[in-house]
């Protein structure tokens, strides 16, 4: 009686939950996407025109600010390396986007006197990575990396992405 009662209300639960099937499939392409979906490729670097990015790192007393523009497909904007008991030094960065890199000239002021060096920063997760490689003639006005192929990403510094408006305070 028991095992009876068992299959009969199985039974029933089964024919209640099921769907009711009007014979219409759904159309995949016809569905509404997710709102939440990322559209963007997370390893690809933004190219909206006229929004502020900015990103930061800090490791220690060491930090680094980053804050950048697009505009007519050029890059420009801060940045600043604060180390703590080291030189610390800032300055304006001009560069272009290369699908998920960020190729900047960095000029900065740095104990008194004016430098440049190229610095590409690769997008990997939504994390800006420093790439640390050697450049061509260390004695040149502009210090060039001596071969892109050759940098190495996971050495430099890891800026995440920070609030603009306390990034703007740390630039100055």
């Amino acid at each position: 009686m028991k095992k009876t009662f068992l299959i009969l209300s199985g039974t029933l639960l089964m024919i209640c939950s099921c769907e009711k099937n009007d014979g219409k499939q759904m159309n995949v392409e016809n569905r509404k996407p997710d709102t939440l979906a990322v559209s963007e490729d997370p390893n690809q670097i933004s190219e909206k025109e006229n929004v502020e990015f900015c990103y930061m790192n800090v490791l220690a007393k060491d930090s680094m600010f980053l804050s950048y523009k697009i505009t007519n497909g050029n890059v420009s904007g801060k940045l600043k390396y604060k180390n703590f008991e080291k030189d610390s030094n800032s300055g304006d960065i001009t560069g272009k986007i290369s699908g998920d890199t960020l190729k900047v000239n960095y000029k900065f002021a740095s104990e008194g006197s004016i430098s440049e060096r190229e610095i590409y920063f690769l997008q990997d997760s939504g994390v800006l990575l420093e790439g640390i490689g050697e450049y061509s003639d260390p004695s040149a006005s502009k210090l060039v990396y001596s071969s892109a192929k050759a940098i190495n990403y996971s050495k430099g510094q890891r800026l995440t992405p920070a609030d603009c408006k306390m990034i703007a305070g740390k630039l100055k």
